[in-house]
């Protein structure tokens, strides 16, 4: 498997895997986590000022029209993807401490995988409609993570308007 697809595929491997298997280890679904960012950042540095042609695959075929699920691997993309995962992996480290005592930690990793997911997706999408795909699943991990402590209203009604103003624009 091409690197390229590792980088984009691992955070979602990680978060597929908190959430199906590691809710109840909060311990262990962190580390995950961090362990996932920390490979694709490297995996990043490895392939930084790489340019490589990568076959898409076909999504869907209406008529002569074609929709192409593939990544875009050449100096911008590497080089974006050394700060998005160079970010992700200091937000992840942070993330240790900050949430260390949280009843909730699992599921806030989970979302924070997710959130790194879409994050490489929007960076290595070959072309607009995938670009569109990622940039929503941002606006609902954004609306997930702003939302953690959904018990307290500020933080339901920020993730409610973070939600909104990705849709509709600024408030």
């Amino acid at each position: 498997m091409n690197p390229a697809w590792i980088l984009l595929f691992l955070p979602l491997i990680a978060a597929a895997a908190n959430q199906l298997y590691l809710k109840r280890n909060a311990f262990i679904a962190s580390m995950v986590s961090v362990a996932s960012v920390a490979v694709t950042f490297a995996i990043s540095l490895m392939l930084l000022g790489k340019e490589e042609a990568l076959t898409p695959y076909s999504w869907a075929t209406i008529g002569g029209f074609s929709i192409e699920l593939g990544i875009k691997l050449d100096q911008l993309s590497t080089g974006m993807m050394v700060v998005v995962t160079g970010i992700g992996l200091l937000v992840h480290l942070f993330s240790l401490a900050y949430m260390a005592d949280d009843s909730a930690k699992a599921r806030y990793f989970t979302c924070l995988s997710l959130f790194m997911f879409s994050m490489t997706g929007i960076v290595l999408s070959s072309n607009f409609i995938m670009t569109f795909m990622f940039w929503e699943l941002v606006g609902l991990c954004s609306y997930l993570l702003i939302g953690h402590w959904y018990q307290k209203d500020s933080a339901a009604d920020a993730a409610k308007k973070a939600f909104l103003c990705n849709r509709v624009g600024d408030f």
